[in-house]
């Protein structure tokens, strides 16, 4: 055979056994992991699952939800950011473990810009202050006052150690001057079970996790992080009005990949999930649940990330969090 023959042979041959980065044409082949950071049944959770249903139906693929959780949502992100960038594994983020999780927990390892390919803006809720109906609390002046009567501090449960709710709940104290005891929880889940039973007074949680309780009368709606009054839940007020504009923020949620993810596809992943919430039936559940959709480019997104974890850190810090996790 000829020299330069074989040479090209023997070269085609080993290119062809590499392992290259997916490209937006021809993917996805197989199935796509979406790792979540948090419990079944949480506002991650679901968003996860209803992105993950539309786009399986877009790309006749199925995109399959992993819950991994624990230590405030740090092991999910970690999975995420260490996962190979081939395409094939994206994750569920949100404030918490990109903004607060890496100032709280010394063992999280990863930076909240740098070791992500952030995809997506998803959708944002505020956090509502709830109380189990036992506790007798029904308005923000009773909480307060309730708070600074009773012997010890009252109780509050959140998913976890340097999550959203904790720091929410650490904010609402501090503002408030209401005595707080944190009570950190592995899920969202098992965190309500036991507010709504009484064995914790007050959660908080956001308004698309505890909606449907609040709307049974399993919980008590004390007040709420949003701007204004959300139209869904029109009698819940906002700490806003009550007069702590200090207390209003968003707990946003995004789809985020590892480092050096393919840009062409995390681009056309950025378009169909800013198509998928703007579907009158996602639309009316977001919109019942609480949750704002307010899609960006991934450029914007990125910015925004950064903006948030720099926003955040002062409040860590000055509540005496960082390095506790």
């Amino acid at each position: 055979m000829n020299p330069r023959l074989t040479w090209f042979v023997l070269l085609f041959g080993a290119l062809t056994t590499l392992s290259f980065p997916a490209s937006a044409q021809g993917w996805p082949d197989r199935p796509v992991k979406i790792i979540v950071p948090f419990g079944a049944g949480g506002s991650g959770d679901t968003l996860a699952r209803v992105v993950a249903d539309h786009l399986s139906a877009t790309f006749k693929q199925q995109f399959v939800v992993e819950n991994r959780t624990g230590a405030g949502g740090m092991i999910g992100a970690q999975a995420i950011a260490a996962a190979a960038p081939d395409g094939y594994t994206i994750g569920i983020t949100n404030l918490s473990v990109l903004a607060l999780v890496p100032v709280i927990n010394p063992a999280a390892t990863y930076h909240a810009v740098n070791d992500f390919t952030h995809i997506a803006y998803v959708a944002g809720a505020p956090v509502a202050l709830a109380a189990t109906p036992s506790a007798s609390i029904r308005t923000l002046k009773e909480f307060i006052d309730t708070a600074g009567k009773s012997a010890k501090p009252l109780t509050y449960a959140s998913s976890g150690v340097g999550s959203d709710g904790h720091l929410m709940g650490v904010a609402i104290s501090l503002s408030t001057k209401a005595p707080l005891e944190h009570v950190p929880y592995r899920s969202t889940s098992q965190a309500l079970t036991d507010v709504v039973a009484g064995h914790v007074a007050l959660c908080t949680f956001t308004l698309s996790s505890t909606a449907q309780f609040l709307r049974a009368g399993q919980l008590v709606g004390v007040a709420v992080t949003s701007p204004v009054r959300m139209p869904d839940q029109p009698e819940l007020p906002t700490f806003k009005e009550l007069g702590y504009p200090e207390l209003v923020g968003t707990t946003w949620f995004s789809l985020s990949g590892p480092a050096k993810f393919p840009a062409d596809v995390a681009e056309r992943l950025n378009r169909e999930v800013a198509a998928i919430v703007a579907l009158p039936e996602v639309q009316a559940r977001l919109r019942r649940d609480g949750f704002i959709a307010q899609p960006m480019s991934r450029a914007d997104f990125t910015k925004f990330v950064g903006d948030e974890a720099a926003r955040w850190k002062p409040l860590v810090e000055k509540a005496g969090l960082t390095g506790k996790g």
